[in-house]
C-alpha cells in the first residue's frame, strides 16, 4: 500500500512538472507595412506573444537577414501571464520596391520565424540614381546591355531593371529584337511600386559576324496604357572565334594574316577636300587559305573596300581606306581605327590605325 501511495505521488509531480513550463502563444507573425514611400524613412512594426506557461520565457537573440531590419526585444524574463514585444524597424531609405525580410527569434523554448513585407514607393532622388533612365512614366536601369564576350556557340546573358513608377499594374513588352537575342520578363505584370526584370540572353551561333556586334531593340514598360513611352536600349557583344580544339599541328599549319602596316596616314587633310584613299595589304604567310572573316571601322568619315576575303598561302590582298573630308573638324585630328578579323588563330583580331592632321 505504501509502495502505491508513492507511486502516485511520483506520477503527480511528474505531471506537474511536465505542465510547469514556459509557451509562448504568437498573436500573429507576418506583419505586411503594405506600400508606403520611400521619404518616410524608417518604419516600425510590433510582435507580440503572450506567455501563456507556467514558467518564464527568456529571448536568448533575435536576429534579421538584413542589415536594413533590426529587432528590438526585452532582456527580462517574460513572466507567464504577460506578453513579449519584439519591435522591428525597416530602413527604406534608398530600397525601392517590393521586401521581405525574416527576423529570427532564439527563446529559452523554441526558435520563431518572424516576417514583414511591403513595397517602397521610391523618391525621385533615389529613382534618378538607380533607374536612370524614363521610359514613358517608368524608369529603366540601363540603356545599354553589354553581354560581353565569349566564342561561338556559347550564350551569354544581361538584364534591364524595370521600375514601375505608374499609379496601376504595366504589362512591359519588347520589340525589334535582334535575331540572335531572346527576352524574358519576370513577372509578366509589374506592380505599382514594384520592380520587375527583362532578362536577355544572346545565342552567339546565331550572329551573324564575329567581332564586336551592335544592335538595339524598343523596351515599351506600359505596353498597354502607354504605347509612346518607350526606350531604345542599345546591345553590344564580342563574338570570337574558337581555336581551342585545335591540335598543335594544326596550329603549325594554320593561317597567318599579316599587315603591311599598323598605321594609315594620311598626313595633312583639310575639310574642304574631296574623299582621299589610301592602301595597305593583308599577306597570308600561313599555310592553309587565310579567311577574312570581317573588316569594319566604326568612324563615319571611314570607309573600306576589301579585294578579297579569302588569301592563299603566300598572297596578298589590298584594302583601300577612304576619308570623306568633308566629315572632318578643323582642329580635331583624325584618329580611328580599322579592325580585322580572320581565321588566324595566333591574331584573331588586329587593330589599324587612320590618322591624319585636319587644318
Amino acid at each position: 500500500m505504501k509502495l502505491r501511495h508513492a507511486l502516485l505521488a511520483f506520477s503527480t509531480l511528474c505531471a506537474a512538472v511536465a505542465t510547469a513550463q514556459p509557451k509562448l502563444e504568437w498573436i500573429r507573425t507576418v506583419n505586411n507595412f503594405g506600400a508606403f514611400h520611400e521619404d518616410l524613412g524608417i518604419v516600425n512594426c510590433q510582435f507580440k506573444a503572450v506567455n501563456i506557461g507556467t514558467e518564464p520565457v527568456v529571448v536568448l537573440n533575435a536576429r534579421a537577414n538584413c542589415g536594413c531590419t533590426r529587432p528590438t526585444y526585452p532582456r527580462t524574463p517574460v513572466m507567464p501571464g504577460d506578453t513579449l514585444v519584439i519591435g522591428v524597424a525597416y530602413d527604406a531609405t534608398g530600397r525601392p520596391g517590393r521586401f521581405s525580410k525574416e527576423i529570427s527569434i532564439e527563446t529559452n523554448i523554441s526558435r520563431v520565424k518572424l516576417l514583414i513585407k511591403g513595397t517602397v514607393i521610391g523618391s525621385p532622388a533615389t529613382l534618378a540614381t538607380r533607374y536612370p533612365v524614363e521610359a514613358g512614366k517608368a524608369r529603366l536601369s540601363n540603356s545599354v546591355t553589354p553581354f560581353g564576350q565569349a566564342v561561338k556557340g556559347r550564350v551569354l546573358a544581361a538584364a534591364v531593371n524595370i521600375y514601375n513608377s505608374t499609379d496601376h499594374d504595366i504589362r512591359p513588352s519588347v520589340s525589334d529584337l535582334p535575331p540572335y537575342v531572346n527576352a524574358l520578363f519576370r513577372p509578366e505584370v509589374i506592380k505599382t511600386g514594384e520592380q520587375g526584370s527583362l532578362s536577355l540572353t544572346a545565342y552567339t551561333d546565331r550572329c551573324p559576324d564575329f567581332g564586336v556586334l551592335t544592335d538595339s531593340f524598343i523596351l515599351t514598360p506600359d505596353s498597354e496604357n502607354d504605347p509612346e513611352g518607350s526606350a531604345t536600349i542599345a546591345t553590344t557583344i564580342i563574338v570570337n572565334e574558337d581555336f581551342s580544339k585545335m591540335t598543335p599541328e594544326e596550329k603549325e599549319l594554320a593561317p597567318i594574316a599579316s599587315l603591311s602596316t599598323e598605321t594609315v596616314d594620311f598626313g595633312r587633310l583639310s575639310p574642304e577636300s574631296k574623299t582621299i584613299s589610301r592602301t595597305f595589304t593583308i599577306t597570308n604567310d600561313g599555310k592553309k587559305p587565310l579567311i577574312l572573316r570581317r573588316l569594319f571601322t566604326a568612324d563615319p568619315a571611314i570607309s573600306l573596300k576589301l579585294k578579297s576575303d579569302r588569301i592563299k598561302p603566300g598572297k596578298s590582298t589590298t584594302v583601300t581606306v577612304s576619308v570623306d573630308c568633308s566629315m572632318l573638324t578643323a582642329g580635331n585630328p583624325l584618329n580611328g581605327r580599322i579592325t580585322l578579323i580572320a581565321n588566324s588563330p595566333n591574331a584573331p583580331s588586329q587593330t589599324i590605325r587612320v590618322i591624319g592632321e585636319v587644318y
